[in-house]
């Protein structure tokens, strides 16, 4: 499974990381800016990057949003199939929007490390 993990938090980063390695993720990428993360889609979208099966997006970011990231998956048909799975601090109004958006699910940094792990583990869809 790839997946590409969008956080500006170095120690949430690594946490991530950690998880996703224990979980056997295969490939695993982390860009730390939004805008990063848009040229990550751009080049799945021109073909020159194959697509994460799982992005795991914080929304908080300084002087940026991760719901540009949202946006950009929602609008594109060669994005709508990578699963992605919210993993913030922001409270219930972001919680609903990323529902909106229709993402896998919403986890809040506060719930803990094992709540992420089952998140991903439902998302990978027998994948891990």
């Amino acid at each position: 499974m790839r997946v590409l993990v969008v956080e500006d938090d170095p120690v949430d980063a690594t946490q991530c990381i950690a998880l996703l390695k224990k979980l056997g993720t295969a490939e695993i990428e982390t860009v730390p800016t939004v805008a990063a993360a848009l040229l990550h889609l751009d080049d799945v979208i021109d073909g020159s990057r194959p697509a994460p099966d799982l992005v795991v997006l914080d929304l908080a970011f300084p002087m940026e949003s991760g719901f540009e990231v949202l946006r950009r998956w929602r609008a594109h048909p060669k994005l709508r199939d990578i699963r992605i799975i919210v993993w913030t601090a922001m409270g219930e109004t972001e919680q609903r929007l990323s529902e909106y958006f229709g993402v896998q699910k919403v986890v809040p940094k506060w719930a803990g490390p094992k709540e992420l792990e089952q998140a991903v583990r439902a998302s990978a869809g027998g994948c891990l």
